[in-house]
């Protein structure tokens, strides 16, 4: 399996790095589940109090890029929100914190503690294909969470998409139904969204944040690599070992190259 951005995506969002984690071996016990529902409560309290300062979720400084970018490359911020504001919007409100499952709310937990947005695939679910972030073309496809039925996708869209199945609308707004994560999963490819404006530091330390989560959240082993215009594609399976890369490898500015 390869992971690929278009070079069309990089002049859109310049500067951008995508940070990404391969969990194998992945174990969600329930003495796992319980430390990450801890948690994500602990993180939804907490940006709830750091980030009120700002008024509102899209004043944020982190997330206002995510609506000048999208809003530059044609799409309403308004009518597509990126899920970091979308989510941010729903932390403001208060109240307890949303809970999908173990490995969605870990990945939620990173997406919120340093209010980029992040994601993630069931590998197998994907094997052998290519995972592509690219635009859609005619004949693409997306089968959306609360629907039975699978919808045409126009073309222009930016998108993760593997053959013609979209598995993202909008690049961070909506996820399909195809390689959710799920209790069962485990093999699974996490990532997260960092715009250039944001910077470079975020995304490495986004990316040791999924690492250490997942190495002892969910009891998995970890390979990781960071996707950057310079280093655009990558053999998921040939992601570095982090257990055997000196720490200073493992930051987005030294990522394995394709």
């Amino acid at each position: 399996m390869r992971f690929e951005i278009q070079p069309e995506i990089f002049e859109m969002f310049p500067g951008m790095h995508i940070p990404a984690v391969l969990a194998t071996e992945i174990n969600t016990v329930d003495r796992a589940a319980e430390e990450i529902a801890r948690e994500w409560q602990q993180t939804w309290r907490e940006t709830a109090d750091t980030a009120g300062q700002y008024g509102n979720a899209q004043s944020h400084p982190r997330v206002k890029p995510w609506r000048e970018r999208m809003q530059a490359a044609g799409f309403p911020a308004k009518k597509f929100p990126s899920s970091i504001e979308a989510m941010l919007r729903r932390c403001l409100k208060g109240g307890e914190p949303f809970s999908i499952n173990p490995l969605v709310d870990l990945y939620n937990i990173v997406s919120l503690r340093h209010l980029v947005p992040a994601g993630g695939f069931d590998v197998d679910e994907l094997e052998n294909e290519v995972l592509e972030l690219r635009l859609t073309r005619a004949g693409d496809t997306f089968h959306a969470l609360d629907s039975d039925d699978v919808e045409d996708v126009p073309p222009g869209e930016i998108a993760y998409c593997t053959g013609s199945d979209v598995l993202t609308r909008h690049f961070v707004w909506r996820q399909s139904r195809r390689a959710l994560l799920t209790p069962e999963t485990t093999r699974a490819i996490f990532m997260a969204e960092v715009l250039g404006k944001v910077g470079e530091t975020v995304a490495t330390a986004v990316q040791r944040d999924l690492e250490v989560n997942i190495q002892t959240s969910l009891n998995a082993r970890s390979r990781t690599a960071c996707l950057t215009v310079q280093h655009p594609a990558q053999r998921i399976d040939s992601f570095p070992d982090i257990d055997n890369v000196p720490g200073e490898l493992h930051s987005c500015r030294r990522s394995s190259s394709s």
